[in-house]
This record gives structure tokens, C-alpha cells and sequence, in this order.
């Protein structure tokens, strides 16, 4: 296990945040300044007089190798550590935690400490050149910045407590890639994300209206916030919206340099995202998906679109966003039968490509829709590394990507004859058992009763209706996966193995249908 490292100019805190972190996490705290006074047998300003910078440097560079190699816990270096670039290599795969704080905080701070060499003379001018020449090199070592001016330990402890349990998935997807953040409280970084917006439009739902409020009010200073509510679900995802939309950006004066925030479910990430892709032929966007369906799903992977008579999704653009903000705390109170729809996607997720996400849930369903706790997490991770993989290697969907539509030919035409009033996962759910059915009446793995154990488990179902057929079969031939009048369905060749078919039979396809509502 690694230490977590404190980084930072002097007087931004390092040694009094980094044990009171390790005391919030339950661990050690070690200093190296403390290290290399106790090697030495004097203190720091001692060395330097005695023995020169580049000899007290020389001891930090071995008290920093040894205290990464050997500590757990908390460990705070010295300001200048992060000069030397043996240091900075250490430190490529390990947590670190950079803390900022301005000039005059730091000043004052620093004042009540006499004992730092570098400053004894002028301090105020040899402080703001240290800061200035290390700030890019703490940047280049920190996975986490925060600013301490002005704060006090606790919540200083609190926000890097929440950082440390965040996960990043990095997409490949796009020209910039772009992270998907997941954790708890990660709504809170929003605005490392906004780059030079000057104005956002936060594109929610009714239900989601007091979370975008609050989003809005992270916002700093000369950001200007709009709040554009929409229909829920299915309701919200047409051109008719998105014109109401793009009419609001105009009056509003909204640039290129301005940004889009989908927050919501999966429909209101699918509406933001084409919205944002078509005003001015493309603006900033960052998701910020409410439920666990359009974490895994609608708001990776830059599809985005709207719905029209002929079918769903049928009309859209691939635009990625600039960060997506999974903050699991949101999950918390959704209805367990919404938790189960959003389990259906990281279901297909562990079929298609990841097996491990199936023992998971295998393991106790229970604890997998407990949105509270660890396995969701792990779960949600994983589904979201397996999509980010998928579409780095084909955003567009000329091959690979159409894995991930695994179940899906058979969701979408249910829940087009059904109006939309089936929940997405449900049909994914239902969707995967026929798939199921195909691939054993083809001759591949059969999976039907693992398919069907595993998402009854989660209280899915696994039937639809019989004397639907013609209906169901119509609506199929003109998935969006179709080339001309060839028909295509995902299927497994083995568990973890999806493969693109293009030779079942109008009979095999019947034949399946029949089976999944025996």
C-alpha cells in the first residue's frame, strides 16, 4: 500500500492538514522534514548552515525515497522536494495531494515560523518566486489540487477525504480526452471543468431542478448560470425541446467559449448533449447523470440525440463532453426499481466484455443494489471502464462499438410499441434473455439461464407478451445497427466474446421470441 503525499509551497499547511487527514483516515502521519533532522542529529537550519543546500538536499532526496518505499499513511514533504526529479518520478504512482494557498496567507502563515532558511531574508519577495517557479511542478505530481486560504483544517480534511475516494476513467473517445469522475461529492469539482465559459446553461428536469440550483451556486464569480428545465424522460428527448432550447441560447447571447450542463437521467444527458453539439456546430458540455442507467450508459461515450416518430434515438450526433461527474451520493435516494433498470446496462456490460461483473452481483444481489456501499461502486467503475474502452477504439460506431447495443434490437422495439412507458433497463433486461435465446438456437453459447437467474436476482424481467411478434419484428428492422435490408444482432460467441451476426433468419429470430414468452 502507498502513502498518500502532501505537497505545497511553505505555509500552505502541509504538515498541519496532512495529520489531521491522517488522523480523519484513521493512519500514521510522517514528515520528511522531520526525517531528515532526525538522520542529520540537528535541525533544518543547522544543515544549511553547516552543510550548504545542496547537502541538505542530498538527505531529502534519500528521506523522501525511503519514506515512499516504507510509509502507508499520510506523508508531507518539504516545499522544495518536488524540485528534484528523482523526487517527482516516486512520486508518479502514488496518491498526491497538492495544497495552494495565496501569497499573503502565506506570508503570515510562515511569518509565525522563523525556523525556514529560504526565507530569512526578504520573505515576502523569496516566497513568491518559490511559489511561482514550483507551482508547475507541484501540478505536474498532483492528482488533487485544493486551496487552503481561508479554510479551516476540518473541512480542508473533509474535501480531500472525498477527493481521495474518487475514481477517474480517462475516455479516449474524442480528440481531448476526457475523465469520467466517480465517487462521492464529485458534483463539488464542476468547476475545474469550465475552462473559459463565462455563461451555462444547465439543461434539467423538474426533479432535478434543486440539484441544478445547487450546481449553479459552485459557480465562481462572473459565471453566470441559466437554468433550462425540460419534460421528464422520454417527453423531453425532441427536436421540439431542443429548439426551445436553442431558442433560450440566443436570447441568452451564448458563445463558443460558453458551456452546456446535462443533469438529470439518461434522456436529459441525450437532450443536453445533441443541443450542445448543434449550438454554434458544438459548445463545452459536461454530464452530470442522476441515475445509475444514464451513469453507465447515455452519459459516456458522446452518443447524443433525440427521438422522432420512426423510432428512438434515430436522429443525433457523436459529441463527447468535456468531463462526466458520476457523484454516487445522487443514487441514494432513487427507487429501488430504478436502481434495478440501471443495473441492466452493467448486467450487459459483464456479458459482453467483463464476467467479473456478473460474479459481483452473483455473489449478493443485495449488495449490489445498495447504493451506499462499496460493490456499486466497483460495479459502476467497471461498467464505465468497459464502455470507455469500447468507444476509444470506434467512436463512431463503424464496428466494435455495436457490441454494447448487446440486447438492445429487442429493447428498442419494445419500448417503441410500448410508448415509452417501459424503463429502459427493463427492456435492456428483457432484451439480453432473447438475445440469449438467439445465441443458443444458433448454435453458440448458451447463456439463457445465467441471463435469466442473474436479473430476476435484481428484480428484472425476463419475459415479454406473446402474439406480439409482428409488431416486435417491424420495429426491428429498422435498428439503427442494420445495413440496408441485412438485418444485425448482438450475440456470444462465449461469455466475455460478443460478436456482430448478420445471418439469423427471419425463422430463428420467430423462434426466439417464442421461447422468451413461453
Amino acid at each position: 500500500m502507498s502513502p498518500i503525499v502532501i505537497v505545497g509551497p511553505p505555509g500552505s499547511g502541509k504538515t498541519t492538514v496532512g495529520a489531521a487527514l491522517a488522523a480523519k483516515l484513521g493512519t500514521t502521519f510522517r514528515d520528511t522534514d522531520a526525517d531528515i533532522a532526525e538522520a542529520a542529529g540537528k535541525p533544518i537550519p543547522d544543515i544549511f548552515v553547516d552543510d550548504g543546500e545542496d547537502h541538505f538536499r542530498a538527505l531529502e532526496r534519500e528521506a523522501v525515497r525511503v519514506a515512499v518505499a516504507e510509509h502507508e499513511g499520510v506523508l508531507a514533504l518539504g516545499g522544495g522536494a518536488i524540485m528534484a526529479e528523482a523526487n517527482r518520478k516516486l512520486l508518479a504512482d502514488v496518491p498526491v495531494v497538492h495544497l495552494r494557498v495565496d501569497l499573503a496567507e502565506a506570508v503570515k502563515r510562515t511569518e509565525i515560523d522563523r525556523g525556514r532558511p529560504l526565507l530569512a531574508v526578504n520573505p515576502r519577495a523569496t516566497l513568491r518566486r518559490l511559489m511561482d517557479e514550483r507551482l508547475p511542478l507541484y501540478r505536474e505530481v498532483a492528482d488533487i489540487e485544493i486551496d487552503t486560504t481561508g479554510k479551516a483544517v476540518e473541512d480542508l480534511t473533509d474535501e480531500i477525504a472525498v477527493k481521495l475516494g474518487t475514481r477517474t476513467v480517462t475516455v479516449n473517445d474524442a480528440e481531448a480526452p476526457y475523465p469520467v469522475l466517480i465517487g462521492r461529492g464529485v458534483v463539488e469539482r464542476l468547476p475545474e471543468h469550465l475552462g473559459r465559459a463565462v455563461r451555462v446553461a444547465l439543461i434539467h428536469t423538474a426533479g432535478t431542478a434543486e440539484l441544478a440550483g445547487r450546481i449553479g451556486s459552485l459557480l465562481p464569480e462572473g459565471v453566470e448560470a441559466t437554468l433550462m428545465e425540460i419534460p421528464d424522460a422520454e417527453d423531453g428527448k425532441t427536436i421540439a425541446v431542443a429548439e426551445q432550447c436553442w431558442e433560450a441560447l440566443g436570447a441568452e447571447g451564448f458563445t463558443r467559449t460558453d458551456m452546456i450542463i446535462g443533469v438529470g437521467g439518461g434522456a436529459a444527458t441525450d437532450l443536453a448533449g445533441f443541443v450542445a453539439a448543434c449550438w454554434l456546430r458544438g459548445v463545452a458540455l459536461v454530464h452530470v447523470p442522476t441515475s445509475l442507467l444514464g451513469a453507465v450508459d447515455a452519459a459516456v461515450g458522446g452518443k447524443t440525440g433525440v427521438n422522432t416518430g420512426a423510432g428512438k434515438n434515430l436522429v443525433g450526433a457523436f459529441y463527447p463532453p468535456r468531463a462526466v461527474l458520476v457523484d454516487l451520493d445522487h443514487f441514494t435516494t432513487l427507487p429501488e426499481r430504478d436502481m434495478a433498470a440501471g443495473m441492466a446496462e452493467i448486467v450487459k456490460a459483464g456479458f459482453i466484455a467483463d464476467p467479473a461483473i456478473l460474479e459481483l452481483i452473483e455473489n449478493d444481489p443485495r449488495a449490489a443494489l445498495d447504493a451506499a456501499g462499496p460493490v456499486l461502486t466497483e460495479l459502476v467503475e467497471r461498467a464505465i471502464a468497459m464502455k470507455a474502452r469500447v468507444t476509444a477504439a470506434d467512436l463512431k460506431e463503424g464496428g466494435l462499438r455495436a457490441i454494447l447495443n448487446y440486447g438492445h434490437t429487442f429493447a428498442h422495439a419494445i419500448e417503441k410499441i410500448e410508448d415509452y412507458r417501459w424503463r429502459h433497463g427493463d427492456a435492456v433486461a428483457v432484451g439480453m434473455v432473447y438475445a440469449a435465446h438467439l445465441g443458443a438456437i444458433t448454435g453458440r453459447v448458451d447463456l439463457v439461464e445465467r441471463t435469466e437467474a442473474i436479473l430476476e436476482s435484481l428484480g428484472l424481467p425476463t419475459t415479454y407478451q406473446a402474439g406480439r411478434w409482428e409488431e416486435i419484428s417491424a420495429v426491428m428492422k429498422i435498428d439503427k445497427k442494420n445495413l440496408g435490408a441485412t438485418q444485425r444482432f448482438i450475440l456470444l460467441d462465449a461469455l466475455g466474446e460478443a460478436a456482430i451476426v448478420d445471418d439469423v433468419t427471419p425463422e430463428l429470430q420467430r423462434l426466439a421470441y417464442e421461447r422468451l414468452t413461453e
